[in-house]
């Protein structure tokens, strides 16, 4: 019988992420595991080329950062509220497979769940797919969740 002690999940606030997410807790729960919630900002990385050291860059990164906490600790509550409260939160910059990867390697995670929003064909050429580059690299299993 497979034993889970740490279980990553990205969330990004939609309600394909909400059901990944449900499905993480579901088995952290049932496995007695920490689950990690991760939520990647890509936005800082995009905007690599803009001048960094301005107050207005520093504004807008701090306005970036404070999405995603409300974001995370949005998500943390919606578990604490069905009885789930091993739950760490994470927030990274940066381009969001590698970060994901990244965060299993450093928490030697034993499985990450994530939603797979399947692009189309031309979807996926223009924006790619981050479920896939993460099940490429991934150091764990990676459980998909589609609609």
């Amino acid at each position: 019988m497979m034993t889970y002690k740490t279980i990553i999940c990205p969330v990004d606030g939609s309600e394909l992420g909400d059901k990944a997410m449900l499905h993480a807790a579901y088995l952290s729960k049932t496995c007695g595991a920490k689950l990690i919630l991760l939520h990647v900002s890509e936005k800082t990385y995009r905007s690599a080329h803009i001048v960094t050291n301005s107050k207005e860059w520093q504004a807008i990164h701090e306005g970036w950062l404070n999405e995603a906490r409300e974001l995370l600790h949005k998500e943390k509550d919606k578990l604490a509220s069905e009885g789930l409260n091993n739950v760490d939160l994470t927030y990274r910059d940066g381009e969001a497979s590698n970060e994901i990867v990244a965060e299993a390697d450093e928490k030697r995670a034993d499985l990450i769940v994530m939603a797979s929003h399947r692009y189309t064909p031309v979807g996926k050429l223009f924006m790619g797919s981050v479920i896939d580059k993460v099940t490429k690299r991934a150091p764990c299993p990676v459980l998909w969740v589609f609609n």
